[in-house]
């Protein structure tokens, strides 16, 4: 079935659709849609994104309620978005971008007669991880996010080489598991190799293989992992850490899609995708000469550029959902109280996602109840001063420190002090004391009266 209320966008793909050999019906709403789902069966079902909730409810929760065999393909504007006003679930659909190309179309039919099974991501139970907005692992529904998510649906289908950038702890593995999980060779085996771990000496091996005798310690021959991945995925987490003179090597590879393991004349066929991710700048690295200008640009075909948090602080309450639900599964923390949240948005995550998950951890584990407090957050977390320049310098002594951290406690209780204090960790007398002793009296208002 091909849903989408542009008549033009009916004409021009259903009769590619039925040159494919597929019987079409086409239908110009959400309502039509689920009328024509109950009248007769579909395989698969082409929805336009901004068609996918009908009658105040989802056209994509229906369908997975009432029809779990279809397969659904989304389709969105390029440039465009998905409603702001109703958040949907993507995980798990494959999303083409408008106007259509014919290649993308059969590709995507291609995978969806592979797939036997469905996406993990759709066979969670109803409830809130159920709900929760993101796409194939990642969670957020910023339109940074959004954004992220159209581009692996575009390139998923494809085998160009694929760069991500971002800070550590962003998510990069994850973007790189949902390329290779979301194309048509996610059968075949995903190698993550860090590059960044290995020693020099191993690399090399490690990525190429080597015959028995190759080098000292080489007591049997050992296939590389470029080899090992076929016709898969292999991750090259960290590339900006390879040796200079590895990576003409992988070059040579790319180029020639040839894998020659060490000590042997034989060539082996590179058939893998080739997924690298960096958190270093590598145009830096270029001018000092550390990575190779035509590695770079053979890798970067594709390019994917990860957010930090602080960009995306919208995502925090889904991902705090999320962790949440992964931890707290042996125990009753399920729930964080407001300050706690007000706290978690006002940090700037210098570690990112994965300082947020370690926080929520150990929180959970701390805590006891079934909500989240302050006292169960990190020390570093409590009394965190922002990044801008003036605050860096103004802390000198402990004193500053303690100053600042009143000031935000004040500022995010709109002056309560009894609240303030909650928020640090501290009796509201020992506030008062603080207030006078700094001559803060009149930060936020008069102190009551005794």
């Amino acid at each position: 079935m091909f849903v989408d209320g542009d008549l033009s966008s009916q004409d021009q793909c259903v009769p590619v659709l039925r040159d494919f050999g597929c019987e079409v019906s086409a239908a110009n709403s959400g309502a039509d849609a689920l009328a024509l789902l109950g009248g007769r069966k579909f395989d698969t079902v082409l929805i336009d994104l901004r068609l996918a909730s009908v009658a105040g409810g989802s056209l994509l929760a229906t369908i997975e309620r009432q029809h779990p065999g279809i397969d659904v393909i989304l389709m969105v504007d390029e440039g465009g978005n998905a409603p702001v006003d109703q958040p949907l679930r993507l995980s798990g659909y494959p999303l083409l971008t408008k106007p259509l190309k014919i290649q993308d179309l059969q590709r995507a039919f291609d995978a969806a007669s592979e797939r036997e099974t469905r996406p993990m991501a759709r066979q969670t139970l109803p409830g809130a991880v159920a709900a929760l907005p993101g796409f194939a692992g990642l969670i957020g529904h910023s339109e940074r996010m959004r954004r992220v998510y159209r581009l692996i649906s575009k390139v998923a289908l494809q085998r160009h080489p694929v760069l991500i950038a971002g800070e550590s702890g962003t998510g990069k593995e994850l973007v790189a598991r949902a390329l290779h999980a979301q194309g048509p060779w996610r059968d075949q085996p995903f190698v993550p190799v860090d590059c960044g771990a290995l020693p020099p000496t191993l690399i090399e091996s490690e990525l190429f293989g080597h015959v028995k005798g190759a080098f000292t310690g080489a007591t049997q021959s050992r296939r590389g992992l470029l080899a090992t991945a076929g016709t898969g995925t292999v991750f090259l987490d960290e590339v900006g850490e390879l040796p200079i003179e590895l990576q003409s090597r992988l070059l040579r590879a790319l180029q020639e899609h040839e894998i020659r393991p060490l000590g042997s004349n034989e060539r082996l066929r590179l058939e893998a995708r080739i997924v690298a991710a960096t958190n270093q700048d590598l145009d830096i690295a270029m001018k000092r000469g550390a990575f190779r200008k035509d590695l770079f640009f053979r890798l970067n075909v594709v390019s994917i550029k990860l957010p930090p948090l602080r960009e995306r602080k919208e995502d925090i309450p889904a991902l705090v959902r999320h962790f949440l639900e992964s931890f707290g599964t042996e125990k009753s923390v399920k729930h964080i109280s407001d300050e706690v949240m007000g706290r978690l948005m006002s940090y700037d995550w210098p570690g990112n996602v994965r300082e947020l998950e370690n926080c929520i951890q150990r929180a959970v584990s701390l805590g006891s109840g079934t909500f989240i407090q302050m006292q169960d957050l990190p020390s570093g977390l409590l009394y965190h001063l922002g990044r801008t320049p003036s605050s860096r310098q103004e802390l000198n002594t402990l004193q500053a420190l303690e100053q600042q951290a009143i000031r935000q406690a004040l500022q995010a209780t709109g002056g309560d002090r009894v609240r303030a204090a909650k928020l640090l960790g501290i009796g509201k007398t020992t506030i008062y004391r603080k207030l006078k002793e700094y001559g803060m009296e009149d930060v936020a208002g008069p102190l009551p009266d005794a």
